[in-house]
């Protein structure tokens, strides 16, 4: 007898729910965009627990009636494709036919329907199981409900998030599902509480604004193409407005949110120069190509798509936008916090940006891998012992960071090299510093001290700052503001909006910047305990200095700098481990130039 046997349609759809539906969000998606299939210019998500405890959606759509209600959960029974024909001509958002036969295999299921002048119905599934069906009463369209997901499959359920994170998810779909159909009403309730409402009026300039704030709404540039058989409208938001990472690039194409990496890239590459080192725009990009050009069905969850010949289509929407940058003022715009002048004095009057760093923390520069340190700034170092011949060794223990370990040794500053390393001489060897790692040494303990100090000083705004945030950002700002208080800073959240009442002085030039950053933190490593939180924090701060690489600095400002370093606890290195100086000796240098034998 063979050992290859055909599954059961049960056991068929619980491992096809594996695919569609992970977790809460991915069960909304499929029901919401079955709503827009169906024509809702309403659509209201009831949440419970985020999701976690029960799901319920309800639409004004065209309803099904009887005999499309008892199908509809049939796996792989669709009323949008019919034949080959079709596939390659796809217009709506759902196709497959397996969500709903999908979900009911691994919750608990209630669906009412109903059609303009027709009965309404009532169909209940338990874990694939058919329950009941009955004649009921109801509004037209339809209506379902979720609860006990993955009540028959444990093993799913360790991979949900908590309430709070489930619910961040799903109000970044829903504000993705709404600029995807901006004439639809979206309304998202969780815990009875109103989380998100959308007019559906079909305004973008509103809709930006309810999104992101009023500030982006009055800073919209739009865009539009029709060429070589594509055609589409571009929104951003003028450059002065940015994020740190790119979850606000939306793209919207034949009318469904997808995730599209390589036009991400290319957009990325387009606002390159325009833009601060790994801060993103935001922008809403909306595309219109024939269904023969264009196949939504390679991923799962229908996230992303392929595009035939997108190098045509990447090239339009990348002239576009250069061409945009170029013919408006708002290059000097993105320099607003620029402090490249040779004006400025170095670190005396710092204002700059926070960005994304990538590297590793090298756990020999984390200053708070003892959460009792007292720091203190301007003490004594240990010594230090490199390994690298080329590197300075034998450091003393006072501040003569420029001792060889016999006498004290002042370095004769002779130049610059590309505006980034700085050349100095002592005793027959010449020392090469790198003034960016060298600032981010100063910044890093600078910000390591203040924030390990339990004794914050504070300043507080006679009027409070309001800044503004998503949806998702103000559950997780919500979730989390006692780290925010632990560093010094008092926030009253309101609706979508922060207020800042006090910050910590040291915080002063660039504290918008830095609770963002502290907020991207919290977003992206969910669990963090507040010794790294810190570390992360000065590392991010303190890696976009106001001297970096290719920024010109005078001779004060340079030595400003190495005396600076020289009261660093660690002045060898950057925060992440990268040297801050490297020494060529008189012999070395006589043996690369060939004077002497090896």
């Amino acid at each position: 007898m063979g050992n290859i046997k055909q599954m059961s349609t049960k056991l068929a759809n619980m491992i096809a729910a594996g695919e569609v539906v992970e977790r809460p969000l991915n069960i909304i998606k499929e029901l919401v965009e079955n709503s827009i299939d169906a024509k809702a210019n309403k659509i209201s998500i009831y949440l419970k627990d985020g999701g976690l405890t029960e799901i319920k959606v309800i639409d004004n759509g065209c309803g099904m009636d009887e005999e499309d209600i008892k199908m509809c959960f049939k796996p792989h029974a669709t009323s949008k494709l019919l034949n080959e024909y079709d596939l390659f001509r796809i217009k709506t958002l759902g196709f497959r036919g397996e969500a709903l036969a999908s979900i009911a295999s691994v919750a608990n299921v209630s669906l009412t329907s109903k059609k303009i002048d027709d009965k309404a119905y009532n169909i209940v599934y338990r874990f694939g199981n058919l329950i009941s069906f009955n004649e009921t009463a109801a509004e037209t369209g339809t209506t379902i409900i979720v609860t006990d997901l993955f009540y028959n499959t444990p093993a799913r359920l360790k991979y949900l998030k908590t309430a709070s994170q489930e619910l961040a998810a799903i109000t970044a779909l829903v504000d993705k599902l709404s600029l995807s159909s901006p004439n639809v009403m979206f309304v998202l309730y969780n815990d009875n509480r109103l989380v998100a409402r959308t007019d559906g009026k079909n305004n973008m300039t509103s809709l930006i604004g309810y999104i992101y704030g009023l500030e982006a709404s009055k800073k919209i540039v739009d865009l539009s193409f029709d060429e070589q058989g594509f055609s589409g409208k571009l929104y951003y938001i003028k450059l002065d407005i940015y994020r740190s990472n790119k979850n606000q690039m939306t793209y919207i194409i034949n009318g469904r949110y997808v995730r599209y990496y390589a036009l991400n890239d290319l957009l990325i590459e387009a606002f390159k120069g325009y833009l601060p080192i790994n801060k993103y725009p935001i922008l809403v990009l909306y595309l219109t190509i024939d269904p023969l050009l264009i196949d939504v069905n390679i991923h799962p969850k229908k996230e992303e798509i392929k595009i035939a010949e997108p190098q045509r289509l990447f090239k339009i929407i990348y002239d576009l936008i250069k061409n945009s940058l170029i013919n408006s003022n708002g290059i000097k715009n993105i320099n607003y916090k620029d402090n490249s002048s040779p004006s400025n004095t170095f670190l005396s009057n710092v204002d700059n940006n926070v960005f994304d760093n990538k590297e590793e923390i090298n756990e020999e520069n984390n200053f708070f891998n003892n959460e009792k340190i007292n720091l203190n700034f301007y003490n004594k170092i240990d010594t230090v012992k490199e390994t690298n011949d080329n590197f300075l060794y034998d450091t003393p223990k006072e501040y003569d960071l420029f001792n060889d370990g016999k006498d004290f040794l002042k370095l004769n500053y002779i130049g610059t090299f590309l505006k980034t390393y700085i050349i100095c001489e002592a005793n027959d060897s010449l020392y090469i510093l790198d003034q960016h790692a060298c600032a981010e040494r100063v910044r890093y303990e600078y910000y390591a001290e203040k924030m390990n100090n339990p004794n914050i000083v504070k300043t507080s705004f006679l009027v409070p700052v309001n800044l503004e945030f998503t949806k998702e950002e103000i559950i997780y700002l919500n979730e989390n503001i006692d780290k925010y208080n632990e560093l010094g800073f008092n926030l009253e959240i309101v609706g979508l909006n922060v207020r800042v009442h006090e910050i910590p002085v040291w915080a002063s030039k660039e504290y918008e910047d830095i609770i963002r950053e502290i907020l991207k933190s919290i977003m992206s490593n969910k669990q963090i305990n507040i010794i790294d939180f810190r570390d992360a924090i000065c590392k991010q701060i303190s890696c976009k200095a106001s001297i970096r690489a290719n920024d010109y600095l005078n001779k004060d400002e340079i030595l400003a700098l190495l005396r600076d370093l020289e009261k660093c606890k660690n002045p060898y290195h950057c925060p992440h481990g990268r040297p801050t100086i490297i020494k060529f000796s008189k012999k070395e240098l006589e043996k690369m130039f060939a004077r002497i034998e090896e």
